[in-house]
C-alpha cells in the first residue's frame, strides 16, 4: 500500500484492488438456493482501483449494514447515505415507488470525510442524509455488474448467480430522499447562477 494512504481514511473499505481481481462462484449463505460470486480478499495488495468496488465488500455491507468508508458496523442513530450520489427510484407491482441504494451506508464522520474528500461527492456538493429507523429492506441481484460481463460468460449454466444486493427503503425514506434531491437541485441551480458572469 501506498505510504500514507489508510483503508477507510483515504481509500473506502469497499474499494476493490489490483490484487483481488480473482473470482469464485460459491453456495450463498446469505441467500440460501442460489450461488453467489466471490472475489478474492487481498485489500492494500496492489493499487486501489477507485472505479470498482468488491463484490463481496459490497455484498457484506448492504447484508451487515458496514460503513462504505471504515468498514464498521453502522447503528441506526449513526447512518448515513448520499441520496444524490447513489441509489434510484424503483417502481413496485402496486405502482408505488421506493427508493433502493446498492452503496453500504455511512457513520456520520465517515461521511463527513467522503464529503471532502472523495473527488466524485466533492464535485457534487452533497450533504449526506441520515436514515430513519428504517434500514429497507435487502434484494439480491443476479443481473452481471457492470465490468464483470467477462466473468458472467464462466457462469454455470442454468443457475442464479448473486452478484450484488441492495435495500429497497419505505415511504418516509423515499420521500426524504426525494426532498434531499430537490435541495440539491435548487442548491445546484442557484450556485451555477451566481457563477454566472453578469
Amino acid at each position: 500500500m501506498a505510504e500514507g494512504r489508510r483503508i477507510g481514511i483515504d481509500i473506502p473499505w469497499s474499494v476493490a484492488w489490483s490484487g483481488e481481481q480473482g473470482f469464485r462462484v460459491q453456495p450463498s449463505t446469505d441467500f440460501p438456493g442460489l450461488l453467489e460470486l466471490d472475489q478474492r480478499q487481498a485489500p492494500g495488495v496492489g493499487k486501489p482501483l477507485f472505479a470498482a468496488v468488491h463484490v463481496t465488500r459490497q455484498r457484506r455491507g448492504m447484508i451487515d449494514l458496514l460503513c462504505h468508508i471504515c468498514g464498521q458496523p453502522t447503528e441506526a442513530s449513526d447512518r448515513w447515505v448520499f441520496p444524490v450520489a447513489s441509489g434510484g427510484f424503483v417502481t413496485l407491482h402496486d405502482g408505488s415507488v421506493g427508493w433502493g441504494c446498492n452503496v453500504p451506508p455511512t457513520h456520520g464522520d465517515c461521511a463527513r470525510v467522503a464529503a471532502t474528500e472523495c473527488p466524485h461527492l466533492s464535485h457534487l456538493a452533497e450533504t449526506p442524509l441520515k436514515l430513519a429507523d428504517d434500514a429497507g429492506r435487502l434484494i439480491h441481484r443476479t443481473d452481471v455488474t457492470p465490468g464483470l460481463e467477462h466473468i458472467a460468460a464462466e457462469m454455470p449454466a442454468g443457475r442464479e448467480v448473486v452478484f450484488s444486493c441492495y435495500r429497497l427503503y419505505g415511504p418516509a425514506v423515499t420521500a426524504e430522499v426525494e426532498r434531499a434531491r430537490v435541495d440539491w437541485e435548487q442548491a445546484t441551480k442557484a450556485r451555477r447562477a451566481a457563477a454566472q458572469p453578469r
